[in-house]
């Protein structure tokens, strides 16, 4: 008997360090990259937007305290619910850490309906738990407690409705090697950004910061979801700071940092989690601006007519100009190109799964990008520049397609697709200033549509 015991006390001691990790500290990310080939991606903003960003930005004191996954597969749950969405809901009504905690989000509202399996072991992506988030909302913990077993009722999902976000997004271009300017962007934006890392073993071993050994740098297809919460430019050379689900005991407090040259090789995809920003009463809450400039630096001024704006020279075929977009307000931007055929080209969003949102209070963004010019064709005429602006997602291909098989000049088209969606006329200034700008208080409605005629010879 007493060599049996000293036997097992050996085997314990001697565990191989794979199934004392897997013991101690579940994960549970699916890495697989067709699950994520569909994922919204962010609209690349301009270089300028990421050159000023404080060398110092954080979140923690919006997050709940780091709860525990145990050995199951639930991170995604973990991460995208309890952690994420505690931190946009407590950013928002500025709770103190009793309110932060007894508010804190769900986990298992969130995994329980993507999982496979009734012992809380089967991965999960985080697409699908974004998207449940997206899509139904979440309840908060002491509504729904961590539990493999129980299952989602239809009377849940009511209830969770009224916590849903309003998008999220991946804000790292793929094969970039850099991602940091992205994510600190985010954090400073003040939007916790949940990430996929391939974890090595050493993770579990992370103190105040994270230390991976030279032989962690390889494909360990081993997924786990951790939240950004913030960043720190001359802390371990510069780092971001994530917050755990594997309990207080782990890393500093249930935290650790990450530096950011590791970062970049671990993280696999990291997606900023967005809410509604607040509206202030009385003010405008669609703004932005549009400028349009030839490639030799000259501005193409236009007047307002009362309903569109039009340029005041004319340029010939071959003409090659820069095309900003800037809003002072977050919307969803779309714009599409046409001429005297009324064939409607998309131009913004101009990536397949590009997200039309621009989330923060003042977003550039350079058609097609910062290095390239836009051209007028060879065809004759008034050429059309539109752009709609709205509160709300739509359904562009629809408008696209409802704009060639409608009657009328371009404004007439527009308005009427979009109806009484959109903000009445006395509630909208435009004006003209180097570029077109526009200011307009919604109060109820939904979209300003601001186009441009470029007279073409």
């Amino acid at each position: 008997m007493k060599i049996l015991k000293i036997f097992i006390i050996l085997s314990i001691i001697f565990l191989p360090l794979e199934n004392s990790f897997a013991q101690k500290f579940g994960t549970g990310l699916l890495l697989s990259d067709s699950l994520y080939k569909n994922r919204p991606l962010a609209a690349p903003l301009m270089r300028g937007d990421y050159s000023n960003l404080p060398t110092f930005y954080s979140l923690k004191e919006f997050a709940p305290t780091p709860g525990n996954q145990s050995i199951y597969s639930t991170c995604a749950g973990w991460a995208v619910a309890y952690e994420a969405k505690t931190i946009l809901i407590a950013s928002k009504h500025q709770w103190d850490q009793a309110e932060i905690d007894s508010n804190a989000f769900s986990p298992s509202f969130i995994y329980n309906q993507l999982t496979k399996s009734n012992d809380c072991m089967g991965g999960t992506s985080l697409i699908d738990a974004l998207q449940v988030l997206k899509n139904q909302g979440d309840l908060k913990l002491d509504e729904f407690a961590y539990d493999c077993d129980r299952k989602v009722t239809t009377s849940d999902k009511k209830i969770a409705s009224k916590y849903k976000i309003l998008e999220y997004r991946d804000v790292c271009p793929a094969g970039v090697k850099d991602k940091t300017r992205f994510v600190k962007k985010c954090i400073a934006e003040q939007h916790p950004v949940v990430i996929a890392i391939d974890c090595p073993y050493s993770f579990g071993f992370a103190k105040d910061v994270w230390l991976p050994d030279s032989s962690d740098y390889k494909l360990w297809n081993r997924g786990h979801a951790i939240t950004v919460i913030a960043y720190d430019d001359s802390k371990y050379g510069g780092a971001f700071q994530v917050m755990n689900s594997w309990g207080i005991n782990w890393g500093n407090g249930g935290f650790t940092w990450i530096r950011y040259k590791d970062f970049n090789y671990f993280c696999k995809y990291a997606f900023e989690v967005i809410d509604p920003s607040p509206i202030e009463p009385n003010t405008a809450d669609l703004s932005g601006s549009l400028l349009f400039r030839e490639s030799n630096g000259d501005e193409m001024n236009s007047k307002f007519d009362g309903k569109i704006f039009v340029t005041t020279s004319t340029y010939p075929s071959g003409t090659l100009f820069d095309l900003r977009i800037s809003n002072n307000e977050p919307a969803y931007v779309y714009a599409f190109g046409t001429d005297t055929t009324f064939k409607a080209t998309e131009i913004f969003p101009f990536k397949k799964n590009m997200l039309a949102y621009l989330p923060y209070k003042q977003n550039n963004i350079a058609i097609p990008d910062e290095e390239s010019y836009n051209m007028l064709d060879n065809v004759k005429g008034p050429a059309y520049y539109c752009f709609l602006y709205s509160k709300k997602s739509l359904d562009f291909s629809q408008i696209l397609k409802n704009f060639e098989q409608t009657n009328g000049t371009v404004w007439q088209r527009i308005t009427h697709i979009l109806g009484d969606d959109i903000v009445k006329e006395n509630n909208i200034k435009f004006n003209y200033e180097g570029k077109i700008n526009f200011q307009a208080k919604s109060e109820g409605k939904d979209v300003v549509p601001v186009i441009l005629e470029i007279k073409h010879q």
